[in-house]
């Protein structure tokens, strides 16, 4: 689906114009896996400041279960910890003309120590907080003392982060800003992804909090409350498994997340060529958003691109595309260095110890640093 969005920006450009230049990694950031010593500094549920804590029990306990073998109060206790955090000064849903609404995210996962190394459970819930124009203003000059690094890096582990680790100047700022500005009293919306049957199915859901009332979100495109995803295979050359359900107007992208082997054998080169097409309008913000795109083809499309990108090396991918794909001139490059596999759904944080960033989430970075004018 084509799709043009209209931003209402007036009144924050001037706020914004005169910002210091910083990197995409002050915008999206990805925290360093903790020493065993350093865990104590991560942030928790229930450290609060003064909008309330962070994401009560009561809350929390609406998702589904996150760990299929542990309980959800035990996990919320005990392992859920802050592995990223995101700014967004234009979060829109849906089709335009759209007001921008302006938001902070936390994307919290499981965080243990095993064998003296960090590692991660494969689920994930994101926490939502909104901001009013005046707030959000006072927020962002707050932000911007966390200016580091080049506006020409890649989106990767924060770097000065990982080279101070969790003690250090940055993340006692940024740490601190959080708990000033988000808290139960400003959170919107939490959206959650769990791993159930043996690492085969993942189940996607939220809940907008009205009143301090949480309740189901609609997924867009499937008009359902949960959608789930299958995958039998971890190896990119082909795999089986789709959606539960799959949106049914975009029935080719079904087949392929189904069953890559017969999509390859059966599709012409421009059938296919025009599935890859459609993947990267997926990744695309100014094509698609949280309104427009169920959340299984938003977290399969990197899959479905990188598997196009293995399979036909022969295509010149830039050109092929260049009118779908988003473009920036902000690094756009992927860093994550795990190894090519299907199972593997994370946007953004960690699949076990290996960064996890999806293209969706570097272009959605990219076009936040091009609203915050910040070069």
């Amino acid at each position: 689906m084509q799709m043009k969005l209209f931003f209402l920006i007036f009144g924050v450009v001037v706020s914004f114009s005169q910002a210091q230049a910083m990197s995409l990694n002050d915008l999206t950031i990805l925290l360093p896996l903790p020493k065993e010593k350093e865990m104590s500094l991560m942030l928790s549920p229930e450290n609060k400041g003064p909008q309330g804590a962070l994401l009560s029990q009561k809350t929390y306990q609406e998702i589904v279960q996150l760990v299929p073998e542990v309980p959800n109060h035990v996990t919320w206790r005990d392992s859920l910890k802050v592995v990223g955090i995101r700014i967004d000064p234009c979060f829109t849903e849906g089709e335009g003309p759209l007001e921008c609404r302006r938001q902070i995210r936390l994307i919290w996962q499981p965080v243990f120590h095993a064998d003296n190394a960090a590692d991660t459970r494969d689920a994930a819930v994101h926490s939502f907080y909104e901001f009013d124009e005046e707030t959000f203003n006072r927020l962002w000059n707050d932000w911007q003392k966390l200016s580091s690094g080049s506006s020409t890096d890649a989106l990767q582990i924060h770097p000065q982060m990982k080279a101070e680790g969790l003690k250090g100047p940055y993340w006692k700022h940024l740490r601190a800003l959080i708990l000033n500005y988000c808290g139960e009293n400003n959170l919107i919306r939490m959206t959650a992804m769990n791993v159930m049957a043996g690492e085969q199915l993942w189940i996607f859901a939220g809940f907008d909090i009205e009143n301090g009332q949480a309740k189901p979100m609609t997924i867009p495109r499937i008009k359902g409350r949960t959608q789930g995803v299958i995958q039998s295979s971890s190896q990119f050359q082909s795999f089986t498994g789709g959606m539960m359900p799959p949106p049914e107007e975009d029935a080719e992208f079904g087949k392929f997340v189904s069953d890559s082997s017969t999509t390859k054998k059966k599709f012409t080169e421009a059938q296919i060529k025009a599935l890859m097409g459609k993947v990267q309008e997926y990744e695309n913000p100014e094509k698609h958003n949280p309104g427009t795109l169920d959340c299984a083809s938003c977290h399969l499309a990197n899959m479905g691109h990188q598997w196009g990108q293995l399979n036909f090396k022969q295509w010149n991918w830039e050109n092929e595309f260049k009118n779908i794909a988003y473009q920036s001139s902000w690094n756009l490059e992927n860093t994550s260095k795990g190894p090519l596999r299907t199972n593997q759904l994370r946007a953004f944080g960690y699949f076990m110890a290996w960064p996890a960033i999806s293209q969706r989430v570097i272009n959605e970075t990219a076009a936040t640093a091009t609203y915050f004018n910040i070069r």
